[in-house]
């Protein structure tokens, strides 16, 4: 419950995350265009990516990344487009979650699953855009992804500079690709249990009237745990307790009427304190997470303060029922199905 100790590799993450996000959205204020924030924060999570990785991995995972959040963006302003509802919001989260655990299955990758996929999805998607506007705002996405393609590389050239510093450099890893992801049965399982958790706690808050019913989808996506991992209630509580405190800080935040400058320097800090703490202990991560999302949404569709914060709670707690009813059914399913694994090993012994 309390904060352990962080690494190096932790405050580089950290440090990459964060100016993956200052630096386009300082551009945009500059330009103008504070309110097309979205679209530089959701291609900015391909900086949280490789955040461990020796470099020749961490460019295929950020290649990868980078890719598939470009092909999330590019659909959800399709449906925007579109004007698409919730049912047809719904159907593009389902397939969006399933492809997000599977490919991070295969890819190995940490962050695992489809969170950011899903948050993402949801949050273009609900962006009214025109087709003269299609281009110039994807632009600005693409734009985003390579800035955090270089950001993510650079560290390769400090590596290899003689000096003092190779001292304090911590050891890169080698992560372990699994090209069977895609033809394992318990992924898919999972992948389908994750989708339809999504989609329930959309439905669900969207039936309820919430102003922003896709925090329900994402509290679903990012507390279902991966597959063959223990079914755990502990990362739900996290969730629930850690985003209500949030809330609370961001209220603070917002309430005093900061200037734009100031909460894109606070969103940017939020980013960075995640990446340092979302790996050690969840629910004071979601003290930035929470912030970060809400400011960011601010700056793209500003909303009223209490209308978002009280959502905000409603949300997520629907969607911690959601993944709690799934947790504790899949608990069983699990179960059942390592008991049928050692009678049919046993059987064929």
């Amino acid at each position: 419950m309390r904060p352990g100790k962080l690494g190096r590799l932790d405050v580089e993450a950290g440090v990459r995350a964060g100016i993956c996000v200052l630096v386009p959205l300082l551009v945009l204020l500059f330009a103008g265009l504070s309110q097309l924030s979205a679209y530089v924060a959701f291609a900015a999570f391909t900086s949280l990516y490789g955040r461990y990785e020796a470099y020749r991995s961490r460019l295929v995972t950020v290649v990868v990344a980078g890719i598939s959040f470009l092909v999330i963006i590019a659909v959800a302003m399709v449906v925007a487009m579109l004007g698409g509802g919730v049912i047809t919001i719904a159907v593009g989260l389902f397939i969006v979650s399933a492809l997000g655990v599977v490919l991070s299955s295969h890819m190995g990758w940490i962050p695992f699953g489809s969170v950011f996929y899903v948050f993402s999805f949801s949050v273009i998607s609900s962006i009214p855009v025109t087709a003269e506007e299609y281009l110039p705002r994807y632009s600005i996405s693409v734009a985003t992804v390579v800035f955090c393609w270089i950001v993510a590389m650079a560290g390769w050239l400090i590596r290899r500079a003689p000096g003092r510093h190779q001292a304090v450099l911590s050891r890169l890893r080698k992560v372990e690709r699994r090209p069977g992801a895609w033809r394992d049965g318990i992924v898919w399982l999972h992948a389908g249990e994750n989708a339809l958790g999504v989609v329930v706690a959309l439905l669900i808050a969207a039936g309820m009237g919430l102003s922003h019913s896709y925090w329900a989808a994402v509290a679903v996506a990012a507390c279902v745990p991966r597959p063959y991992a223990p079914r755990k209630v502990t990362r739900i509580i996290h969730r629930v307790i850690g985003t209500a405190l949030g809330v609370v800080v961001t209220g603070l935040i917002l309430l005093t009427g900061p200037p734009v400058w100031v909460v894109i320097v606070i969103a940017a800090f939020c980013q960075f304190m995640v990446e340092l703490f979302v790996g050690k202990v969840y629910w004071f991560a979601l003290l930035f997470i929470t912030p970060l999302a809400l400011l960011v949404g601010q700056l793209s569709a500003p909303a009223p303060v209490g209308v978002i914060l009280t959502d905000r709670v409603l949300d997520t707690t629907i969607g911690g029922m959601v993944a709690l009813v799934l947790v504790l059914a899949g608990t069983g399913a699990a179960v059942t199905w390592k008991q049928y694994r050692a009678e049919a090993a046993q059987a064929h012994t």
